[in-house]
């Protein structure tokens, strides 16, 4: 595995680990509140951030497995298991979106009023502010390691957090405008599936093969060239992620009055620096000159 991939693989130990202990913590505090006072808002709100230590758990079991070495199953590794993890946790995101809105349509058609304390509104407000802080760590960790799955776990935390905050509000001035909580949660709602539909969306592209950046992509052609400036074309690249192993294969133009053994070199020469300056594993195949066009796409 690439230190890219080990660093990655901690830090989302690490997210994961701190989120259940966090997480649990929080479930404690709320429910213990919530049957207190037999409110049935909180003792589902603290359910609901126990629900997002199954998310976390799932990121820890991800990254394990996507740190299998290949085997005679799976020759490119089990890298992919990373990004499949975000598509699970972008699952289970719309799947709590779903639930809250099914809720918060039923508290407005039932004018389900909510229990005022002010404990209840302290605990509540904590543990909004808890998991803001745990969300901006997080995605804030996520971001420094490329990490889809540890910035698909912080938007959890993030719905958590503001599914929490509505409820303190709503309890808060609920005793003055008792719609206010079932109009924020369908509001919430509908922003928490966008976030998950991001998710799936994104990390489903990787998995059924997202075409190369520009970027990565002038950034082959230019170390390639810089390699062997004789050749004439760099064309037909294709890239396929495992994860941090990735696979490329391409075609590069030739003078056609070259031998065999000269094109050979070169090949070997391209898939040599190309895998000590990018890491790529690369497939060359070499083409003479006359032989069609050579646009670098």
């Amino acid at each position: 595995m690439s230190k890219g991939f080990e660093e990655r693989k901690r830090a989302g130990y690490i997210e994961g680990a701190v989120s259940i202990i966090v997480n649990t913590l929080l479930f404690i505090a709320k429910y213990i509140v919530g049957a207190m006072f037999n409110s049935i808002a909180v003792i589902a709100d603290s359910i609901h951030t126990l629900s997002d230590s199954l998310t976390s758990l799932v990121l820890i079991i991800g990254y394990h497995l996507a740190s299998k070495p290949a085997d005679r199953e799976h020759p490119f590794g089990h890298g992919r298991f990373e990004v499949i993890t975000g598509v699970v946790i972008g699952v289970l995101l719309g799947v709590i979106a779903y639930d809250f809105v099914f809720e918060s349509v039923e508290k407005l058609l039932n004018r389900i009023p909510l229990v005022y304390s002010d404990l209840l509104v302290v605990v509540l407000a904590a543990s909004t502010l808890a998991k803001a802080l745990l969300s901006l760590w997080a995605y804030r960790l996520g971001k420094r390691h490329s990490s889809s799955p540890i910035l698909a776990d912080a938007w959890h935390h993030l719905s958590d957090t503001i599914a929490t905050g509505v409820l303190s509000i709503a309890i808060y001035t609920g005793r003055s405008i008792w719609w206010l909580d079932g109009v924020l949660g369908v509001t919430v709602s509908t922003l928490i599936f966008y976030t998950a539909g991001r998710i799936i969306y994104d990390s489903s592209m990787e998995l059924l093969g997202r075409a190369p950046s520009k970027v990565e992509q002038d950034d082959l052609i230019r170390v390639i060239r810089d390699a062997c400036p004789e050749i004439e074309g760099v064309h037909h690249i294709h890239f396929h992620k495992y994860g941090d192993h990735v696979e490329v294969t391409l075609h590069v133009n030739l003078p056609g009055d070259i031998t065999l053994s000269q094109a050979h070199d070169v090949a070997n020469r391209i898939e040599r620096v190309v895998r000590e300056k990018l890491g790529y594993i690369v497939t060359v195949h070499v083409e003479p000159r006359e032989q069609g066009d050579f646009d670098e796409e």
